[in-house]
């Protein structure tokens, strides 16, 4: 591979907040930088620490003395001149009016005064500073001067700097003594004497410092742009496990810079380091990229595509029929709908500009609508166990604990400042230690506004940063709603007479989530993320009651024997009796919920006690008579 056979990437000389922080010191503004700022940045067409790129622009604008200091390291120089130079002009207050030449006064005659204080000052001892306030004191003073332009890049501002209302008298005097340095800092020729100060966390540096003042300005360290990864990587590219032809590698480090948006400098890195010790060649970025944020764990997604087919490859593999179908009774469309999406997932075909930008997607976004106890958090379960072999993989969220105002937050984690800031996110934390999951927020019509805002970014762009600033990608997972709009007003349609058919259920239950989003909500953008995402759930039909009373006996039969108990049960007598009680008008009302309660009645229950009091007992037989259960030793 040769560099002159692909064409090089380019990016802009310097990132664009650093311009912008040019623009400001141009100005005669001190800087508040927060952010990124201990990635790599770029600056002069190379990549370099937040402290270099500073000091290469303080350079460039021709400041005579710059100086660093943290509560870590101390007050430190670039070399001894400048250290030997902060000493002279902070030895004492006036050193601001007297050059380090200074000598006789351009008379004919010297002046004795002047000449014996400029002897002084170049003589007088180093100051004693033992802690933050002698520093920021000394630094105050040279900022005063106005012969050598000097400026400060003070580091781990947020953790020296409190709060007026936090802190003792000496907190207090360490803030006022930053803001008179910056408020007296005098003007030496073009440039004004100035402060850059670093700060991890804005929202715990005081906002008294910076708010409201015309001489401070605050800029954000942004992560770097596509350009920015475009060419960082492309400056490493011979650091990949076998690297292919220069064209095929141009497509490449383009899709890699695509599927890592979000990511810092700095943690491009581990794309290299990744594809070494797995092996993964640059021509398999998208593999590489989930090895990368995943780490090298089993992709449960590519036994998925050989389970949907129709028939198994074995004979003893799951297919969706088997696993899914068996368990979801009496809703074809929605277990359809799903059984397509999926394919879809596996496929990787969609409506994308750039199909590698899609890829941060989730893999499937349903919004289950209907009736109450038809099988929508069933289906959640079995679309599950599909995919990833364990119903542990599902999260649940109930939404109606996310009434209030401040709900929001319990999904990506308190604000800075706040009680469990330190915990980070409900959802954010899932996604972060298990990203194969299935995500199901349940009720969702009962959630407050603001938790949609959340929605949005992770359907748009799949993935969500927390208060902490660690992102969690939303690429593995699918993401399931559901919600009983519109279930209050199917109670009727059981004592109507004729049941509506499939299509007339799906005109309602349409109609009652488009009313709640755009007219109670008013969010209809919410529709449009959805897309064809809405699965009306069928009302439980007569016709199904069998199928659904074979499959909850065949449960309990199985839960038995994990007891050691061998259960048989009379299956027609069982099914019988239920028909005739659910053969009652409202009976239906409350989906399979209601047949369940039956049979706790008629069969668990009498087991239960049978069971109980007969302990040892290895076999029995439940039957359902004429005047009820009956249950003996098998």
């Amino acid at each position: 591979m040769s560099d002159g056979a692909a064409p090089r990437p380019t990016a802009r000389p310097a990132a664009a907040w650093l311009e912008r922080v040019t623009a400001e010191i141009a100005r005669g503004r001190h800087v508040v930088i927060h952010g990124n700022i201990r990635d790599l940045v770029r600056w002069d067409r190379s990549f370099q620490p937040v402290r270099t790129a500073v000091t290469g622009l303080l350079s460039v604008f021709g400041y005579q003395l710059t100086g660093y200091y943290d509560l870590v390291d101390g007050l430190s120089f670039a070399d001894g001149d400048d250290e030997r130079e902060f000493q002279r002009l902070s030895a004492t207050g006036a050193a601001r009016a007297v050059p380090a030449d200074a000598g006789p006064a351009p008379t004919d005659r010297a002046d004795p005064v002047r000449t014996r204080f400029a002897a002084a000052l170049r003589e007088a001892p180093a100051p004693t500073l033992t802690g933050p306030h002698d520093v920021l004191a000394a630094i105050r003073t040279v900022l005063r001067q106005g012969v050598t332009s000097v400026a400060f890049l003070i580091d781990l501002a947020d953790l020296m700097l409190s709060p007026p209302d936090r802190g003792g008298d000496a907190e207090r005097r360490l803030l006022g003594t930053m803001a008179r340095a910056m408020t007296e800092a005098a003007q030496t020729g073009p440039l004004r004497n100035l402060v850059v100060l670093l700060a991890d966390d804005l929202g715990a540096l005081p906002a008294w410092l910076y708010r409201d003042r015309p001489y401070v300005q605050v800029v954000e360290a942004a992560l770097p742009t596509f350009d920015e990864r475009h060419v960082y990587l492309h400056q490493h590219v011979r650091r990949f496990h076998q690297a292919a032809e220069a064209q095929k590698v141009r497509e490449d480090l383009r899709v890699l810079a695509n599927l890592s948006e979000g990511m810092a400098i700095t943690e491009l890195d581990g794309l290299w380091r990744m594809s070494n010790l797995q092996g993964i060649p640059l021509d398999e970025p998208r593999t590489l990229m989930k090895r990368t944020l995943f780490g090298p764990r089993q992709d449960p997604w590519r036994q998925v595509r050989a389970r949907l087919a129709a028939r198994p490859a074995t004979a003893t593999e799951r297919t969706f029929a088997s696993v899914v179908e068996e368990r979801v009774i009496g809703q074809p469309v929605a277990v359809d709908r799903v059984r397509r999406a999926l394919t879809a997932a596996t496929v990787g075909i969609d409506f994308a500009a750039d199909p590698h930008s899609a890829e941060a997607r989730p893999k499937g976004i349903f919004f289950f609508v209907g009736p109450t106890g038809v099988g929508k958090t069933e289906l959640a379960r079995a679309l599950t166990e599909f995919v990833f072999d364990d119903e542990a993989a599902l999260a649940r969220f109930d939404m109606s604990t996310f009434t209030e105002p401040h709900s929001a937050e319990r999904l990506t984690g308190a604000p800075p400042g706040y009680v469990g800031h330190e915990r980070g996110g409900e959802l954010t934390n899932r996604v972060a230690q298990r990203p194969f999951s299935v995500l199901l927020f349940d009720e969702i019509e009962k959630a407050h506004n603001s938790v949609f805002d959340k929605f949005l970014q992770v359907l748009d762009d799949g993935r969500l940063t927390d208060a902490l600033g660690n992102t969690a990608y939303f690429s593995e997972t699918i993401i399931i709603f559901t919600s009983n709009l519109g279930a209050a007003e199917t109670y009727g349609w059981y004592s109507g007479g004729r049941l509506p058919d499939y299509d007339a259920v799906t005109a309602h239950f349409e109609g009652a989530v488009r009313e709640h989003f755009t007219t109670r909500l008013g969010r209809p953008e919410l529709l449009g993320r959805l897309g064809g995402g809405i699965t009306v759930f069928d009302i439980l039909r007569p016709e199904f009651v069998e199928r659904i009373v074979h499959k909850l006996l065949t449960q309990l039969v199985a839960s038995a024997a994990r007891q050691g108990v061998r259960l048989t049960v009379d299956v027609p007598s069982v099914v019988a009796r239920v028909q005739q009680e659910m053969a009652r008008p409202d009976a239906l009302r409350l989906g399979v919920r209601r047949i369940r309660d039956v049979l706790d009645r008629l069969v668990r229950e009498p087991l239960v006690q049978h069971v109980f009091d007969h302990p040892g007992q290895g076999a029995v037989q439940v039957a359902v008579g004429a005047h009820g259960p009956v249950v003996r030793a098998g």
